[in-house]
């Protein structure tokens, strides 16, 4: 056999949105988020706690994530504070 010199690779460092929650259950809170945002329905942190269990933390986090996406209902963007 010949000896071969196998070279490390360097570790590959991946933005935290991609390392967090693998599952997709943020994925799920969001499309509910914005499914309530659309049909105008109230959006509190305890109905969010009641579907998904999850902390005030992502609840937050959830909301900046859909109001940095920017996404508009006509000309009311979605996740505003505007009535």
């Amino acid at each position: 056999m010949t000896p071969r010199r196998f070279d490390v690779h360097a570790s590959i460092t991946r933005p935290p949105s991609c390392t967090q929650d693998r599952s997709g259950r943020s994925i799920a809170r969001i499309a509910w988020l914005l499914a309530r945002f659309i049909r105008r329905e109230a959006v509190r942190y305890e109905l969010y706690e009641a579907c998904f269990g999850a902390s005030s933390t992502a609840f937050r986090s959830d909301i900046a994530a859909v109001r940095a996406a920017r996404i508009y209902r006509g000309a009311e963007l979605l996740g505003s504070d505007a009535p």
